[in-house]
């Protein structure tokens, strides 16, 4: 299953100078975009078309319907060549977000990053910690929280994801699951090509990232896992799935 997620950049630091000495912003998204495995993978489970919101395995299937995660820190990274004064580096603040089981992108930050050269795209999925001790991080923690507890009132504070749907073993009948996830996993993607910011701030540009949750729940045997044993309302407790999770976010593209 290919899954994207779309995020913008805000609150950046210093920019790289080009060769003119100028350092205008210019427009960047960055993004997760939800996809389909390939149709190989999932042959000898399903016949027909694949969803993209289906996870087929040798004993059953996964449907899902809401994936949600707290993206708790965004970073692009420059090139190591040399510029004028100290090289731009982004870092956005925590996001809660749901991803779109359609392969719609969803839009997390917008904004306008400076002039440069960017090699690498580093984020982290995690629960939102209380230790922050740069100004304004608490702030914006507390506000992600509040609105995490707004729309899933009894999300554990140790929680970084949520995943609800249906599993249907092989000859039965569909139920219900609604799962927490305590993953803290950090994710580095080199840009190739890198990310040029352009001094005239006359593009906009998109970094989209490609996320497979068929990654997150399928086993090495070709099962997918039975997330009904895992259902929070019944057990309390918390899924752990990080290095699961980490495999799941496949690929990178720079559009515009």
């Amino acid at each position: 299953m290919k899954h994207l997620l779309t995020l913008g950049l805000v609150g950046l630091g210093a920019a790289c100078s080009d060769s003119t000495g100028v350092e205008t912003p210019d427009s960047v998204a960055l993004g997760f975009r939800v996809v389909d495995p390939p149709p190989s993978l999932v042959a000898h489970a399903v016949s027909g078309p694949v969803r993209i919101d289906e996870v087929v395995g040798s004993n059953g299937k996964l449907t899902l319907t809401a994936v949600r995660l707290v993206i708790n820190e965004a970073e692009l990274k420059p090139s190591d060549a040399p510029c004028a004064g100290e090289c731009a580096e982004f870092e956005a603040p925590p996001r809660f977000l749901t991803l779109p089981l359609d392969g719609t992108p969803v839009e997390a930050f917008a904004s306008q990053i400076p002039a440069g050269t960017y090699e690498e795209l580093d984020f982290e999925i995690e629960d939102l910690e209380d230790d922050e001790d740069e100004p304004g991080m608490m702030e914006a923690i507390e506000s992600v929280r509040t609105e995490i507890l707004s729309s899933v009132p009894d999300w554990p504070r140790k929680a970084s994801a949520m995943v609800v749907g249906t599993f249907q073993p092989t000859g039965g009948d569909a139920e219900p699951f609604r799962v927490f996830l305590d993953a803290e996993i950090e994710i580095e993607f080199e840009l190739i090509p890198p990310l040029v910011v352009e001094a005239d701030g006359s593009t906009s540009r998109s970094i989209i990232v490609d996320v497979r949750p068929d990654l997150w729940f399928t086993n090495t045997d070709g099962s997918v896992m039975d997330l009904r044993a895992f259902d929070y309302s019944t057990t309390g407790e918390l899924l752990e799935l990080e290095v699961e999770m980490e495999e799941g976010f496949t690929k990178v593209e720079i559009d515009g």
